[in-house]
């Protein structure tokens, strides 16, 4: 794994690698890497099953990842309230992982960022549908807009920096991502 791609996942994706929430983007400029894809094919053949990198989308310049715990994220999106709410944009019935992020991805080559894209990331699914709805006042900015109980996601977000934080300390001081997951 290229150093560049080591610092992006720890900087970005710390939370979901480590199991503090169930996925994390990273947008890279492929200009940035040699070769991409290869590098996250052989991220897949390392670290599955304790962490999964997909794309999502990607064009002439971009390539959009999601880096997830399969059994957190499948916890997450299957949860009641939200599969109840997934299925109402076109998401299968069926519960499959597979299908589900396949069903995002083709939402993400018709829509910048569907609403929905906040489920797979753990977001509070109150605030998803706040922020979609536009009728309330966002208290906080952080991980996501917040626009109710800002006490419990102060604390969520202040653990995901901490994690962010530690897991960049510790690739500056010479650790590889592959020693810390292992």
């Amino acid at each position: 794994m290229s150093e560049m791609l080591q610092n992006k996942l720890a900087l970005h994706c710390a939370p979901a690698i480590f199991g503090l929430k169930p996925a994390n983007l990273i947008n890279c400029d492929i200009n940035d890497f040699d070769n991409l894809e290869e590098e996250l094919e052989e991220l897949n053949q390392i670290f599955n099953p304790k962490v999964y990198f997909k794309i999502l989308k990607k064009d002439q310049k971009r390539i959009l990842v999601l880096v997830y715990k399969k059994q957190k994220l499948e916890s997450s999106l299957f949860d009641d309230r939200n599969y109840n709410y997934m299925t109402k944009f076109n998401y299968p019935k069926n519960k499959s992982l597979n299908l589900y992020l396949d069903c995002l991805s083709n939402r993400l080559e018709n829509k910048d960022f569907p609403h929905e894209i906040g489920v797979f990331l753990g977001y509070d699914l109150d605030d998803i549908i706040d922020f979609q709805l536009g009728n309330k006042e966002c208290l906080y900015t952080g991980y996501w807009k917040v626009y109710s109980n800002i006490e419990a996601k102060l604390k969520i977000f202040n653990k995901y920096t901490k994690c962010k934080n530690m897991v960049t300390s510790l690739i500056n001081k010479g650790y590889s991502l592959q020693y810390l997951i292992k």
